[in-house]
């Protein structure tokens, strides 16, 4: 810790010098004498001048919170000494907007008796973030002295934004052989109706369609599509276009995301992850409750990388990215990198839908004219860009975070009726 001297001291020695200064100049001992105390005060202080050794032990209540809860901070303080300490937590500047909120609390420690002090701050912000740093600061004996430091303890907790309920799930082309909740193209033992043809040897009682055959006066059985699950993999745009919002533009992602992935897992569906961006890192896909917890530290881990090198989505191992696999891409279309990774991934036969995520352009009407030319001819090349992926069966819709995001993934849905992938179920 970094020792500094108190104002306490500094007044101290400034009137012991000032009396001994006048007692000498104008011969008056008395005025020795009334700065006497103040001479004897910084003796004594500087006699038994010791570092208190403050030590502090950081813990937080709940690591995992939505934006808008508390968390709470358990700090226990201990010295050596008797010490008057102060603490206050340096929280990252990306979990609180405004410090002003959280102020020091200062308390008396005794020697070798632990104190505990408590502090509770609001997640305002989503991500990753570290709490683990406390400024500590401490009054030696008598006041003369103080001790500063900034002590760190790794303590991280996950903040995740609000979550968002879906209604609509995107249907996959392509579904795996297993049981789920996606309809097959396949007729065979299903739910949803698909058609109807004459009864056969073998047929199941159950499947006759009576009023068909009471009709036609021939039996008729109903056939239906097959309920199937699939592997969707979540691809995160983690490049960082300059000129942009990126923190909203990232926000968009994250937020949704997150809420696909819970409706997917919902229904037996796994789900993984691609990040790709600077590095490129991948979760593999599963099921259950803890391959969400496990997708969203990953989406809330996630980095934005600034990176000018050419990169190409690599082959990746078929654990990260199985065949038949439903990719979901998650951008703003700023990157050709990604651009090409999404065609790349279509044409290795994965079935691929993309959700744009740009946030809501506050352009002024009063934009000056070059401006305005400039964003037409901006906004024709990202419509000649969204035909060319229709074309190739990639169909993309546009989120802002104002809608509703159940409209876009109907929107979505529609335009991929209107460009249908091939494959087989």
């Amino acid at each position: 810790m970094r020792r500094s001297a108190t104002d306490r001291l500094i007044v101290s020695v400034l009137l012991s010098l000032a009396g001994a200064v006048i007692a000498v100049l104008v011969g008056m001992p008395e005025v020795a004498l009334f700065v006497a105390p103040w001479l004897v005060l910084c003796a004594l202080g500087i006699m038994h001048e010791r570092d208190p050794n403050v030590q502090v032990q950081i813990a937080v209540v709940q690591d995992r919170l939505m934006v808008g809860d508390v968390v709470e901070v358990q700090v226990t303080v201990t010295a050596e000494s008797n010490a008057v300490v102060a603490v206050a937590p340096q929280p990252s500047k990306s979990f609180v907007t405004s410090t002003e909120a959280i102020r020091p609390v200062v308390d008396l420690v005794s020697a070798r008796r632990p104190t505990d002090i408590t502090f509770e701050m609001p997640a305002q912000e989503w991500g990753t973030h570290d709490l683990g740093a406390m400024d500590v600061e401490s009054s030696h004996a008598y006041g003369l002295f103080r001790s500063r430091a900034v002590m760190r303890q790794r303590r991280a907790i996950r903040v995740h934004p609000t979550p968002r309920q879906l209604k609509e799930l995107i249907a996959p082309w392509l579904v795996r052989r297993v049981s789920g909740t996606h309809r097959s193209r396949e007729s065979a033992q299903g739910i949803e109706y698909a058609d109807i043809r004459q009864f056969a040897a073998g047929d199941s009682v159950r499947d006759i369609n009576w009023r068909a055959s009471a009709r036609t006066g021939d039996l008729w059985v109903s056939q239906r599509h097959l309920d199937r699950a699939t592997d969707v993999i979540l691809l995160v745009d983690s490049f960082v276009e300059s000129g942009h919002d990126v923190r909203q533009i990232f926000g968009l992602i994250v937020d949704a995301s997150i809420a696909i992935a819970e409706s997917h897992l919902a229904v037996t569906d796994r789900v993984g992850l691609v990040e790709f961006g600077g590095v490129v890192r991948w979760v593999s896909p599963a099921t259950g409750r803890v391959q969400l917890q496990r997708l969203t530290d990953a989406i809330l881990a996630t980095g934005l990388y600034a990176n000018a090198a050419d990169k190409e989505l690599p082959i990746l191992p078929a654990r990260a990215l199985p065949p038949r696999s439903f990719i979901i891409a998650f951008t703003p279309l700023l990157d050709d990198r990604f651009v090409e990774a999404i065609f790349t991934a279509r044409g290795r036969g994965h079935d691929v839908a993309v959700i744009e995520c740009v946030p809501t352009d506050d352009q002024s009407v009063d934009a000056p004219y070059a401006q305005s030319v400039a964003r037409s001819f901006w906004d024709a090349e990202r419509s000649m860009l969204r035909d060319r992926m229709a074309e190739q069966g990639v169909a993309v819709a546009g989120w802002d975070g104002d809608e509703n995001l159940d409209v876009v993934l109907g929107q979505l849905m529609r335009r991929r009726h209107g460009g249908r992938v091939r494959g087989r179920s």
